[in-house]
């Protein structure tokens, strides 16, 4: 479930809802859950019960991009 969701993130799909239905029709999402087709339930179950945990992940996997050269970690400032 947290390859899933990193995934997800790293494609654009953030949406429970959204990854349930990429999980039936996207050859990438079967690969990677072994044809398993979570709801979007259990999926959202699983980041509500693991939310500090997968917050610490996404920093760290985002400290090692920025270590790789992958992203350029800064300041964005944006006029509503």
């Amino acid at each position: 479930m947290t390859a899933l969701l990193l995934y997800g993130h790293c494609r654009g799909v953030f949406s429970s809802r959204k990854l349930e239905p990429a999980c039936e029709e996207r050859v990438d999402f079967m690969a990677l859950t072994g044809m398993a087709k979570p709801d979007h339930g259990t999926i959202c179950q699983f980041r509500t019960d693991h939310r500090r945990a997968l917050s610490e992940l996404f920093v760290q996997v985002l400290a090692l991009c920025r270590e790789a050269g992958m992203v350029k970690l800064g300041h964005v400032a944006l006029d509503g």
